[in-house]
């Protein structure tokens, strides 16, 4: 490629009138890649900080890796010897805690109303793990308030010794229920017999506090019980569903759990938070696949615009492609120098994409936010006006939905980079054709009637 190909092609780029200012095809071409660009930076940004977001819920509030027998508990069995089990975990180098729990499923009567939960029993020699505790915002003695990691000893007690157990707040608040009021428990009493199958067991308990995980699934769906009363309910005796494990670097997560796996034996099971939510994260990552795929289709359709520019700029230029042939020009330079044009189209496009890509996914909250306030002054502007009664504000990412505050987005730099080669590359490619097209023009056909 030399230097009067490169000035040939970067000329072709603008106006015949002005020599200051795109062509109207080609300023079209270069829009199109851009908005292709910058639609797929922002939207894969959006939907891999909604991805993190959900992860980081779910590994905050959830056990890092699970220990559970191989057989299931399901069939009655359960985990006995788990304080034994609890011991060699903690030799684990990497493990932060390692707590014995049951979980199981359940059915809640609340006044007139049933609905299904879930069960869970934690806690032991009168002690609530961290990991716990850290999302209880409010007990009976108001002793707890957001960002205060400590009960009264007076809670604790009730939590181990009587028949008490903590609700979610979206739970409480859906169902009206204030500290101090009960709920009833229907869950699978015993071990799985032939004959009779499994007894089912229903318990009042007191609700002595609210905890706030800031997960849907978990805030309007679980009970937390001490891990004796949940011994006691579900009639298992002193055994457990499975040990929680939280370890300090949730990156390591495969790694520790096949060294613990290692460690118990083939009659233990574990697990990553990761393996035990596979569908969760599956879905995720599939719809991101597919709107990848289709949002790449823009880009692809600006390799069309682009041939169809190129190709029309061919035809503009068949005198000038002529006189270049004519003055000794190669077919090779006349291909490069419309390759080179639908290249500086895609490399223009791809700049402006990433760039405002970039800005706009760093500072999508604020965005959202502004646009928020502008709708609703021009709205709140024109209820007044016409005198059209109270103007409701809008909200468009509620988090009673969504259950995220604000739009969380996370800029991956190595998608940013293939986006903007993929882009590039399509560019150039739509504009072989066209060049090929222009190379095999002959000079004397082109300036024959000029």
């Amino acid at each position: 490629m030399s230097l009067y190909e490169l000035f040939i092609g970067f000329r072709y780029l603008k106006s015949k009138k002005s020599q200051g200012i795109v062509s109207t095809n080609t300023f079209l071409s270069i829009l199109i890649v851009f908005l292709g660009v910058f639609i797929l930076i922002v939207v894969l940004s959006v939907m891999n900080g909604f991805q993190a977001a959900i992860k980081d819920k779910i590994l905050d509030v959830d056990s890092h890796v699970t220990v559970q027998n191989m057989y299931g508990p399901g069939e009655g069995l359960g985990i006995r010897n788990y304080e034994a089990l609890v011991k060699k975990i903690k030799t684990v180098e990497e493990v932060r805690s390692a707590d014995p729990y049951i979980m199981s499923q359940g059915l809640v009567r609340i006044g007139s109303s049933i609905s299904p939960v879930m069960v869970r029993g934690i806690g032991r020699h009168g002690v609530i793990p961290g990991d716990v505790s850290k999302f209880i915002v409010k007990d009976k003695d108001n002793f707890t308030k957001k960002g205060v990691r400590r009960l009264s000893d007076k809670t604790k007690a009730e939590f181990f010794n009587t028949p008490t157990a903590f609700i979610g707040q979206e739970m409480a608040t859906n169902n009206n229920i204030i500290i101090g009021d009960y709920i009833e428990l229907i869950v699978p009493k015993g071990a799985l017999t032939v004959r009779t199958g499994l007894t089912p067991g229903m318990e009042q308990f007191r609700v002595i506090g609210f905890f706030k995980t800031e997960y849907y699934d978990y805030d309007t769906k679980l009970v937390i019980l001490s891990l004796p009363q949940a011994q006691r309910l579900f009639e298992i005796g002193d055994a457990v569903t499975g040990i929680g494990i939280k370890i300090r670097d949730v990156y390591r997560a495969t790694r520790v759990s096949e060294r613990i796996n290692a460690l118990l034996g083939y009659e233990y099971l574990t697990m990553t938070a990761e393996e035990k939510n596979r569908n969760l994260f599956y879905a995720l990552q599939l719809e991101k696949l597919i709107m990848m795929i289709i949002l790449f289709l823009v880009i692809v359709s600006a390799g069309f615009t682009i041939m169809g520019t190129l190709v029309m700029v061919v035809m503009e230029k068949r005198k000038a492609v002529g006189i270049l042939k004519s003055m000794g020009a190669k077919p090779n330079s006349i291909m490069v120098i419309f390759v080179l044009e639908g290249f500086f189209i895609g490399i223009i496009g791809s700049f402006l994409g990433v760039v405002c890509g970039i800005a706009a996914a760093l500072n999508l909250d604020a965005i959202i936010r502004w646009v928020e306030d502008a709708i609703n002054g021009i709205m709140g502007s024109i209820y007044a006006l016409f005198n059209m009664g109270l103007y409701a504000k809008i909200n468009l990412v509620p988090s009673h939905v969504y259950y995220i505050e604000g739009i969380p987005t996370e800029v991956n730099p190595e998608l940013v980079v293939f986006i903007a080669i993929i882009a590039v590359f399509l560019c150039t490619v739509a504009a072989i054709f066209p060049a090929w097209s222009a190379s095999r023009l002959q000079p004397v056909e082109t300036i024959r009637y000029e």
